[in-house]
């Protein structure tokens, strides 16, 4: 029965969402072209452990340039994730979790219906809002776009070295460093120093 209503929900939104200009990618995972490197996003977290279905979407913003950049500096393939996002219901007047269910194969259109509207008056406008290097440095100066603070620390100095603002990257390593000490048996803050010496190199370059 759960089968049938995540294929019966996945069906119809990719349907959907495709025929709207957006690209499906891995997982539940949407993207639509803003251009100079932004993309909206959209991710469809799905809770099937218990009748009925739920989806919790999550719209948000990547920017290709910097994900790119942190993917080869990991030596890592470069994942679909956003650089930054919110559930959707937090954007919402209510600001709440908002879940879409589907508890028949026949409630996946109208889940798709209320996901659809949901991307147009909040996840497009989101996306667009900050689909420039600017405002992207504001929201992840802001806090609350980002659910991973240690993942901030890096986005913050790599989209500097991006814009050619090479003190304020510098900047924010030492402030990074600084944060996380020098205990790197812990995998968090080795992570950090591996991430912050290859910047480093990069800014000497």
């Amino acid at each position: 029965m759960m089968r049938d209503l995540i294929t019966a929900f996945s069906t119809d939104t990719r349907d959907r969402m495709t025929s709207a200009g957006w690209r499906k990618r891995t997982g539940d995972i949407y993207t639509h072209d803003l251009g100079d490197g932004f993309h909206a996003w959209v991710g469809l977290n799905r809770v099937s452990k218990h009748h009925p279905l739920k989806i919790n979407p999550v719209v948000g913003l990547r920017y290709d340039p910097l994900e790119r950049l942190l993917a080869d500096i990991a030596g890592a393939a470069s994942l679909t994730s956003a650089t930054i996002a919110r559930p959707v219901g937090h954007l919402t007047p209510g600001n709440s979790l908002l879940q879409l269910r589907v508890a028949e194969p026949g409630d996946a259109e109208r889940a798709t219906d209320e996901l659809c509207e949901l991307v147009q008056a909040y996840g497009l406008p989101f996306a667009r809002q900050h689909a420039s290097t600017d405002a992207l440095l504001t929201a992840l100066r802001a806090g609350g776009n980002v659910p991973n603070p240690d993942r901030t620390r890096i986005l913050l100095p790599a989209l500097h070295f991006l814009r050619g603002d090479t003190n304020e990257a510098r900047s924010d390593l030492a402030h990074g460093l600084a944060h996380y000490g020098q205990n790197t048996s812990m995998p968090v803050v080795a992570e950090y120093h591996r991430f912050a010496n290859a910047l480093t190199t990069r800014l000497s370059a």
